[in-house]
């Protein structure tokens, strides 16, 4: 609960906020750093600065089946429903970060019945994270990952096969691709 004293300096700060007289713009900066410090003496700021918050996210999902992949072939996943940051590139499979910060990635892939994909979530061509579905024996089966990982700006993420060959990977929204920056350096 808020003591007395910053309750008055709180309410004077939002009081003189809503009856602001046209001033200059020096004057204006001189007014907003005097309440930035009465807010932050009181232990009272804002978690971010007022720089707008650029979302940075992606999802994709494959056009077509994909047969009998060689190993180390990157998967593009085609079908881009959303881009914000416009990291992701379609045509390569390959996600650039845009800005520094921590990011989640998820993806998720279909297969059938004596299917076998081994897939690696891979940062600047290294493997971070695997997943696999082996000759497997139902008609139709997914595995999926997930990966956070602090990236730098222009570090590149994507996945590929490794292992042996992947024999079928399931089009449309059953495989997917995608990620985000969920907290900014």
């Amino acid at each position: 609960m808020m003591n007395i004293p910053k309750l008055i300096i709180v309410c004077c700060a939002v009081l003189s906020l809503c009856c602001v007289q046209a001033t200059s713009p020096p004057q204006f900066l001189k007014d907003i750093n005097g309440y930035r410090s009465a807010c932050k003496s009181i232990g009272w700021e804002p978690k971010q600065d007022c720089a707008v918050y650029n979302v940075v996210a992606f999802h994709a999902n494959l056009n077509s089946h994909l047969n009998n992949l060689e190993p180390n072939a990157t998967i593009k996943f085609g079908n881009v429903q959303l881009n914000k940051g416009n990291g992701y590139d379609p045509n390569t499979g390959i996600f650039t970060a845009p800005e520094d910060g921590v990011y989640s990635f998820a993806w998720s892939f279909l297969s059938k019945v004596g299917g076998t994909v081994y897939l690696a979530a891979v940062i600047d061509n290294a493997d971070h994270a695997h997943t696999c579905i082996e000759n497997q024996q139902s008609s139709y089966i997914s595995a999926s990952g997930h990966l956070l990982y602090e990236l730098k700006e222009g570090n590149k993420v994507w996945l590929r096969t490794y292992h042996v060959p992947a024999t079928f990977i399931h089009s449309g929204y059953y495989s997917y691709f995608s990620g985000s920056k969920i907290n900014s350096l």
